[in-house]
């Protein structure tokens, strides 16, 4: 292999498949949305840049949890702490009805636990720039606004202009979600997928 060929490996990024592909992107992307970095360190910015998942008793763990109908808990999680899952279920299920009850925040998390140190920043930098812009106008978390106050938050990020990095934010975690959702048997069922479809039996088998 050529040095050039070596070179490219080196810096070609991953192959963009998958509900997380959105938070892969290049470092030039990266820098820039660094401008934004309040909303790293919400949710363990510090551990993530050492390399290692956010501690459940990390930087964000002391907000008051609301309960949530999913069974996942800081026993079950494998990247995110308890405070970050509570907050994505609760997005997922504001962007995405129906996305909590289909786990889409556990599968998310079990992707993270296997992702590039890169991608799990850059989605918690993403997460984290909901919870900034939650504490900057309402002084609260994500998690403790109300549906009314979260409807406004997300009305106005999803009009900022594309280049915008809040936009940014919101478009990746919408996508991750609804991917993920509709993915699911509960996503591919409200698509119109009744389980008529089936495959037609090997030969060996006939």
């Amino acid at each position: 292999m050529s040095h050039e060929n070596q070179e490219a490996s080196t810096t070609m990024p991953q192959e963009a498949t998958g509900p997380l592909r959105h938070f892969r992107v290049g470092r030039r992307a990266m820098l820039q949305s660094l401008a934004m970095g309040a909303g790293a360190a919400v949710f363990g910015g510090t551990a993530l840049a050492a390399g290692h998942a956010p501690h459940p008793g990390g930087m964000a763990a002391g907000a008051a949890a609301k309960p949530t109908d999913d069974a996942s808990s800081t026993s079950t999680l494998l990247f995110l702490d308890q405070h970050a899952f509570d907050t994505l279920s609760l997005l997922g299920e504001q962007i995405v009805p129906g996305s909590r009850a289909a786990q889409v925040p556990a599968f998310l998390d079990r992707l993270l636990f296997v992702e590039s140190t890169e991608t799990q920043k850059r989605f918690t930098q993403a997460l984290g720039a909901f919870e900034h812009v939650a504490r900057d106008a309402h002084s609260k978390p994500w998690k403790m606004l109300t549906n009314t106050e979260a409807t406004v938050l997300l009305t106005k990020m999803s009009a900022l202009p594309g280049d915008d990095v809040l936009r940014r934010s919101f478009d990746a975690l919408k996508s991750a979600v609804a991917e993920s959702y509709y993915s699911s048997e509960a996503g591919m069922k409200e698509l119109g997928w009744n389980k008529s479809v089936v495959f037609a039996p090997p030969p060996v088998c006939t």
